[in-house]
Formats: structure tokens, C-alpha cells, sequence
């Protein structure tokens, strides 16, 4: 019995917008992310999932919650599927931090995942954390589909462990803003089906 995870990055923020490092910052929706999130509710109908996750930061409950209220289901929470904490980084733009300090920068490009930011979480914490939350959702939901509502970060250093790839450098993972990505997890298996799917976003237009 194989349990489908479909992953939803939360729906856009104003400083997803800006290009703004947000981490654990509490920031909330737009009326656009709103507009993400109902779309996605709708596609999602189709699966006929079991049980809604979310992590616990603004953006991502009430992704969360606005899928829950098409999908008639409650919103559990959980740390495990929270964005990487980037401490002193958050507010700012990475090209910034980048000319600011170019060594970070090159580490931030060649440790791979034992790269921790100044004061943050370490990747390998991320990681481990995404891949116990699979674990969890195998052994309590069996034959079922669960939609677990989490962010960019969280699920870059997913896939590349799905992968198994060693995030080093710049690659060209990009998950947007209430796309899906769907893994299934049978027994010790556990397979990247899908990669930030987009059809149903498309027609939406931001005012």
C-alpha cells in the first residue's frame, strides 16, 4: 500500500514579490495568494485526499485553511514542514548578502548540505525533518493521499535528497507559489512523481 504527499508551496506574499528572504517571518497572503490557493483547492478536489498539513507560519495556514474549506477538512499543524530558519538573513535580498560578504556566498555555494546560515537552520536539519514528516505520513495514512502545504526552502532541500542530489551551487529546482509536487512513499520506497505542477494557476492574473 503506497500513500500519496502532495506537496503545495503556500500561495505569494508581498515580499515573495520583492524578492525578500522571508524564513520564519510571519507574513500573510496577498489577495493574489488568496486567488493561488482556491485554485489549488479546486485541482486538489480530484485526489480525494484524506488529511490537510500545513506548517505552522502565516503564509502557509491560510494557504492551508482556504484549501481546508473546499476540501472539508481541518488544518493539522506541524514544525516538521516549517521554512528554513535564515536568521539574520531574512528581510533581505540575497544579492545584497551576497556583495556584502562574497564568502559566504561561496560557501552558501559549496558545502552542500552541510552549509549551515549564520545563526539559522542547518540544511541537513531540513532535510532530515522533510523526510520524517514522509516517514510519519506512510506509517498513519496507508493507501491514502494527504496534502502537506509548506514552503520554497523546505521543499528545495526535499527534492534534492528525493533525488539524490547534493545541493551545491545553483541548480534549477524552482517550486512557485501554490504549485504541486507530489511523492509517494511505498514501504522504504519513496519516489518524486511530480515536480511544481502549474496547470490549474494558469488563467489566474494579479491585479
Amino acid at each position: 500500500m503506497s500513500t500519496r504527499i502532495i506537496f503545495v508551496r503556500h500561495g505569494v506574499t508581498e515580499l515573495n514579490d520583492l524578492g525578500v528572504i522571508q524564513g520564519v517571518a510571519e507574513t500573510p497572503l496577498t489577495d493574489f495568494g488568496r486567488s493561488q490557493a482556491a485554485a489549488a483547492a479546486k485541482a486538489l478536489k480530484v485526489f480525494n485526499p484524506m488529511a490537510l498539513y500545513s506548517s505552522p507560519y502565516v503564509r502557509a495556514m491560510q494557504t492551508a485553511e482556504i484549501i481546508g474549506q473546499q476540501l472539508e477538512l481541518s488544518v493539522i499543524e506541524t514544525t516538521r514542514l516549517r521554512e528554513q530558519g535564515l536568521s539574520r538573513w531574512e528581510g533581505q535580498v540575497w544579492k545584497d548578502i551576497a556583495a556584502a560578504d562574497p564568502q559566504i556566498a561561496q560557501r552558501r555555494n559549496s558545502e552542500g548540505w552541510w552549509f549551515c546560515p549564520p545563526g539559522g537552520e542547518p540544511r541537513l536539519r531540513v532535510r532530515h525533518r522533510m523526510l520524517a514528516f514522509i516517514s510519519e505520513m506512510a506509517e498513519r495514512h496507508k493507501d491514502a493521499t494527504v496534502v502537506a502545504v509548506t514552503h520554497a526552502g523546505a521543499l528545495y532541500f526535499l527534492v534534492h535528497a528525493l533525488i539524490d542530489k547534493v545541493p551545491i551551487g545553483r541548480t534549477h529546482i524552482r517550486t512557485f507559489n501554490c504549485g504541486f509536487s507530489v511523492v509517494e512513499a511505498d514501504g522504504e520506497r519513496v519516489s518524486l512523481v511530480s515536480l511544481n505542477e502549474m496547470a490549474h494557476l494558469q488563467g489566474l492574473r494579479e491585479d
